[in-house]
């Protein structure tokens, strides 16, 4: 989808979700997301693919951001610091809800109908493991020394 018609789809299906930026292939949306007990406030930034460019979900897809509430981790928890997130040479986090070797999600699909539900999705199963301990959320995750589900 184009950066334009990606526009569209957010504000038609997520008007909380306001678009706060966009340059060129670039786009960036704030707003709140409520999957159980907490509001959340996120930001997602996504780039179009150029023309020339290998479509390569790696580099391509969504970064996600929470900005508030601070993610918590669970101290002494076998998931780690804070499960399905990405962690930035500088240490900024970004949630992780794709498998980058599946065909779950292309620069083609639409933000709104993929993305913002699996944010919604990683929140909720946040919310849960904050709770228990155990992470519910669908997909493939990486743990130490494999792979788990």
């Amino acid at each position: 989808m184009t950066v334009d018609a990606q526009i569209t789809d957010m504000a038609s299906l997520w008007p909380n979700l306001k678009l706060i930026g966009r340059h060129g292939a670039i786009a960036a949306w704030q707003g709140p997301l409520r999957p159980l007990l907490q509001t959340f406030q996120v930001e997602i930034t996504y780039r179009a693919p150029l023309v020339i460019e290998r479509l390569d979900v790696r580099i391509l897809q969504p970064c996600v951001k929470v900005l508030s509430p601070p993610l918590r981790h669970r101290p002494g928890d076998p998931e780690g610091r804070l499960p399905h997130v990405y962690y930035g040479s500088d240490g900024e986090v970004t949630l992780c809800m794709l498998d980058p070797d599946s065909d779950d999600w292309s620069p083609f699909d639409s933000l709104s109908q993929t993305t913002v539900p699996w944010v919604i999705e990683w929140l909720a199963a946040y919310e849960g493991w904050r709770a228990t301990g155990q992470w519910t959320a669908s997909g493939r995750h990486v743990v130490a020394g494999g792979v788990g589900v």
